[in-house]
This record gives structure tokens, sequence and C-alpha cells, in this order.
């Protein structure tokens, strides 16, 4: 029997899933549920892969044989699980709560696409510490997030598959026996019985019949519902484009009028093909009651859009997870100053000017990078990236460039189009720019100032259209003074440039991110914050930890813990020894005198304030005033050295201090 495995962040989110595909395909095949931190240790072997989001793909493909075909599920919201948010007044207040920003911010979406907007939302996730204190929430099956002023919770339940889906998964199997009862029509039943369902009191027949019709509305397929009599009574937007026709022109009339091979009584809950405007179409018939009377369903879509659908699986199979490109909602941060950057870079992708970002490695300058491209308007072209250490010096001209056939030994006998052709249209990314070797950077920069390239062994110069991202780790300023880097390069480059911040400057993100990804990594809903997985020796170890590898280093180390964990709290020395090393090493080498001196100050007159720290400083003839100890203080409290006596102004050292003072001795 044939495989599907479904990679979810959670067991409740992938059983809800696979209920789901049983309930329409009975036992076509088997299905199998895997949480995605028990992925590096689970048989794999199957047929299709389905990852329950983006972000999961992204960090679990890897763990698969890359032949083996996979789809992202487009989720939705169970819409038989909404009348409780119908029946709220307009104007409410509500969180909505969900396992990450972006998974709240989805759902936000979808709700408010299926016409839901009467109600005010807020987002509520692991590790959000700006939310509006509201009694109400929303949640799609994560109700053990919500935050303890929540009084009433409304659960809608997991979101799932969305038709588009289902069909894709059916017919990657080559299950036809399902396919002949139509999706939508059942998608639609359970809409009309949610219009039943209003709180009458709360909302006016209007109000109902505006919901109903947004949400009928936003459906791919054409739809009309006729009485017993094949008069037409109701129909969608699709409807009068398919047939050219207004809706005056198209109520009331009946439907043998508008479609002339149609016999309802006859193909009543079956699929038939046909011709509507010389085009091919699949109807779908389906008897429906409602409200004590009876009546079709009819539902109608393009034969060619459900050939596409069929070619949309047969790209999945060939493309890579590589391919699924970061915009700039997978940048995580509640830090303003990141935020901003991340702002300056959005305006930064509607222009075609050179962009250059540095920052140290781990901190997203390829994501950056991605998200400007997928917010421009070259989004639907190539995005390339080109990282200049992992190509050899002899071979970088010709990977770029291209080159003609004959021109060098090895080459192949047609020759090869460069990475600079093949980016036409799109984006080139260039990695690593700073490592780029002179001769190269002498062409690089005719490229940019001409659009031109030409093929080695070539004549022909070859026009191009492409917007260039550089980054580097390098101090290209540094680089120019020691003869390394081209300063007129650096210029041209550094039209629109971009720095980002190191994540020991972003003190807020760490415990965020930490939260983050242990939402991820953990299968435990237990471990609502840090203080649940971690002693507080450890947590305000991380929390002030120097983390030399980012945003990198942090995942990794949450990977580590989940492999490890034994549903304990993590001591300190339960923490990667180098981590430790690192810090009592960077204390040491980075004391200057004048805080080495504060340092032993502190360690002395346990509570001394910066008043005081200024008058010893005065009677030993130190030209430290107040402001000079008020900037070592804070220099000190960053390397995690001292901390605020009971939160007082008075300053006490620490066990770091303790053992960075017995290193200067």
């Amino acid at each position: 029997m044939k495989k599907l495995i479904i990679v979810s962040g959670s067991q409740g989110t992938g059983n809800r899933i696979a209920n789901q595909l049983k309930s329409i395909t009975g036992e076509k095949f088997d299905i199998r549920v895997i949480i995605m931190s028990n992925v590096y240790k689970s048989d794999l072997k199957c047929n299709l892969v389905l990852f329950t989001s983006d972000f999961i793909a992204k960090i679990t493909y890897k763990y698969f044989d890359q032949s083996t075909p996979y789809l992202i599920a487009r989720r939705v919201i169970d819409h038989k699980n909404i009348k409780d948010v119908i029946s709220l007044p307009v104007g409410t207040r509500v969180l909505l709560v969900n396992d990450s920003e972006q998974a709240a911010l989805q759902a936000i979406m979808q709700l408010l696409e299926i016409g839901l907007d009467h109600v005010q939302y807020y987002p509520f996730y692991p590790g959000c510490v700006d939310y509006p204190k509201l009694e109400i929430a929303i949640t799609p099956g994560e109700a053990d997030l919500s935050p303890h002023c929540v009084k009433h919770l409304i659960n809608i339940g997991t979101r799932i598959l969305d038709i588009g889906t289902i069909y894709e998964i059916i017919s990657t199997f080559g299950i036809t026996g399902v396919l002949n009862e139509s999706l939508v029509t059942e998608y639609i039943k359970d809409i009309v019985e949610i219009s039943k369902s209003i709180d009458k009191n709360r909302k006016s027949a209007i109000e109902s019949k505006k919901l109903l019709e947004a949400i009928v509305n936003n459906v791919e397929y054409g739809i009309i519902y006729i009485d017993n009599d094949g008069k037409i009574i109701s129909i969608n937007s699709k409807i009068k484009s398919m047939f050219g026709k207004t809706r005056k022109d198209l109520l009331t009339k009946e439907i043998s009028k508008l479609i002339d091979t149609i016999d309802i009584f006859n193909n009543k809950n079956n699929s038939f093909i046909t011709n509507i405007e010389g085009k091919e179409v699949l109807i779908d018939v389906d008897e429906i009651t409602f409200q004590e009377k009876s009546g079709y369903l009819i539902t109608i879509n393009y034969t060619d859009k459900i050939a596409k659908l069929d070619h949309k699986i047969r790209r999945n199979y060939e493309k890579r997870i590589a391919q699924k490109f970061y915009t700039f909602e997978d940048y995580l941060t509640i830090t303003e100053e990141v935020k901003d950057i991340l702002r300056k870079a959005a305006k930064f992708s509607k222009t075609n000017a050179t962009i250059l970002i540095q920052g140290e490695n781990g901190t997203g300058k390829e994501i950056i990078a991605q998200s400007v491209h997928m917010n421009s308007y070259r989004r639907k072209n190539a995005f390339i990236p080109v990282n200049i250490t992992a190509i050899t010096p002899t071979l970088l001209e010709s990977e770029l460039f291209g080159y003609e056939k004959g021109s060098f030994t090895g080459a192949k006998e047609e020759g090869k189009a460069g990475l600079f052709e093949i980016a036409n249209g799109g984006t080139i990314f260039i990695d690593e720019v700073g490592d780029a070797p002179l001769d190269f950077q002498v062409k690089l920069l005719r490229v940019l100032e001409e659009k031109k390239i030409r093929r080695i062994g070539g004549v022909e110069e070859i026009p191009i259209d492409i917007r260039v991202i550089a980054a580097t780790n390098k101090n290209l300023i540094k680089l120019i003074s020691e003869g390394k880097f081209r300063e007129d390069l650096f210029f041209r480059i550094n039209i629109l440039p971009l720095k980002t911040i190191p994540l020991r400057y972003r003190k807020k993100d760490i415990p965020y991110l930490l939260m983050h990804f242990i939402s991820i990594y953990f299968n435990n809903k237990n471990i609502k914050t840090l203080d649940d997985l971690f002693e507080k020796t450890a947590k305000d170890f991380l929390k002030n930890y120097n983390w030399r590898g980012n945003v990198r280093e942090l995942i990794n180390l949450v990977e580590y813990l989940s492999i490890i964990y034994e549903g304990k709290k993590f001591p300190l020395y339960s923490l990667p020894h180098h981590m430790m090393e690192r810090m009592y090493e960077s204390k040491r080498i980075i004391l200057d005198i004048n805080e080495l001196w504060v340092l032993k100050e502190i360690e002395k007159n346990n509570g001394i304030g910066r008043s005081k720290l200024a008058q010893h400083a005065k009677n030993q003839n130190l030209d430290l005033g107040e402001g000079k100890i008020r900037s070592i203080i804070k220099k000190l409290k960053e390397k995690n050295l001292i901390v605020s006596k009971d939160g007082k102004r008075g300053l006490t050292i620490n066990k770091l201090g303790l053992k960075a003072l017995e290193e200067y001795k």
C-alpha cells in the first residue's frame, strides 16, 4: 500500500489532518503522522510527504530522500467551528492565540477573508510581550497557550486542508473513485449550516447574507443553487464571469436555458463534462435539503484548471525545498531596531539599486536578500545565490559569466550559460563578496556598470537585466586600506547599505527566539516559558551569552536540548561546554584597566553605587567621574559580571565577575 507521511509541529495538528483525509479517502493509502522534533530518528520511506507549513518543510526536508515528492499544505479555518465567532458583538476585541507570530497572523487573515471582520483581532503567541490584556480569545487548537487574562476561550479547532491540497494528494495517489464526490459541495453545505446557526439576537438577516456571499464568492468554482423546478435561486461571482451575464440576467431563469445539456434529475449526485461558451467544464450536481426545502447545488470548473493542478504536482516532484524563499515575515524579531532595518529593506526592494548587506554570520543576511527579492517585482523570476568562498578562484569566472564551446580543456562542447545569464530578469545574491579575488572584482564592477557580460572565449557582449544583492561578514573599509578590496567596487555595491544586528545586541530577541524554537523542537505543551525548561542560572546565562554564532547557534542549541531532554529542567552544566568556555574567555580578554578597577571596588564594597564609586576614584586620584563610571557599569552589566542589588541602584558582583577577577590576579 502506498504511504503518505504528514510532518507537523504537534501531534494534534497531524492527527486532525490525517482524520480529514481518511474521512474522504477511506483506507486507500497508509497515513502516518510524524512530529517535527522526531523526524531525524524516524523511518521516512514514503510515496509522498505533506508538510503542514512552509517553515516545517525548510527545517525537516533535509532528512528525507531528496527524490521523495512533497507538498506544502494549504490550510484553512474549519468553517464548522466558527459559529461562536459569528455571534460575537460587532467591535469586540479578541486575542488570536497560536503557536507562532506567523501562524497567528495567518489565522487572522483567513478569518478576515471569509468575512469575519466584525471583531478586532490581536495576535498572541509564545514569547509575545506586547499585547492587550483581553478577556476573550480565539484559538485554532492551541488552547494551552492562552494567557492568564483570558476568561472566555473560543476554540475553532486545528486548521484543515483546503480543497486544492486535498485534490493534489488524491491525484498523486491516483485515487479516482473519490473524485466523483464534490468536495466543493461539502464545503458550501458547511457554510449554509453556519448561516443557519447565527445568533439572530445579534446578527441581522442582511449581515448573515453578506457573510455567506463573501465566503461563497471566495471559492475558485462557479456555484449555482436551484430549486426543485430548476429555477436559479442563487449564484456566486464566478458564474457571472463564466457566462458573461449579470446577476439580474441569471436569477429566476431556468437552468436548462443556461446549460442546455444538463438534465438535473438524471444527473443528481453525479459529475459530467460539457461545454460552456466554447470551453470544456466539469459539472457536479448534488441534491441538498436546506430549511426543509430541497434543491440542487451545481458546481462548475474549467477542466484546464483541473489539469493545472496535476501539472503543479509534477512540478513539485522536481523542485527542491531550496526554492522555497524566505519573506520578511520569516525574519523573527521583537527588537525595534531590527524591525527598522526590515522596514528599510522593504523600501529598498521596490528599487533596482544594488544592496550591500553587512553583518556577522548567522544574522540572517540571506533571509533579508530573499525577502527583498520576494517583495520586488522580480519575485516571479529567478533568485540565484552565489557564495564566493564555495567556488574555487579558477572556476569563479566560468561559473558566473559562462563560457563558449572549446574555451578550455574540460569545457562542455556546447558551452555553458553563467549564473548572471540564468538570473536574467531576477536577482543574483553574491554572498561573501569580501572574499572575491581582485581580478574578479574588476569584472564584477564592469557588469554592475554596463549591465553586460561576456562569456569566457566569447566576443559578443550579452545584455542582462538583474538586481544584485551583495553580502559580507568582513569589514570592507579595512580591506580597502589593506589593498584587498577595490574602493570603486565598494561604492558601486554600497548604494543601499544594510547592516544586520548580532544577537548579543538584541537582548529582547533572545528569550523570544528561544521560546519560538522550543515550541517547534519540543513536543511538550507544558513548556510555556523559559522557567519551565531551564533552572534560573541556565536561563540567566543564555540571556547574557555572547552568541557568536547568532541565531544559527541558538537554533542548534535548542535542537541539541530537544534530543537530550528527559522532562527535567536544564541546569547550567547541561549546556554545551564550549558556550561557557567562550563566556569566560571573552571576559578576561576585554576587561580594560578602568573596568577592572570598578569591578574590584564593587567586590570590596557590596551594594556600592555610582556616586560612591566616583568618590573612591577621586580619593585614589583616578580620572573617573560619574559619567565615565556610568558607562563602565553599563559595559560590566552587558558582560554579565555585575547586577543591581535587589533591584536597587546598589551594585554587587556575581560568579562570572568573581571568575574574571580570579583570572586577572
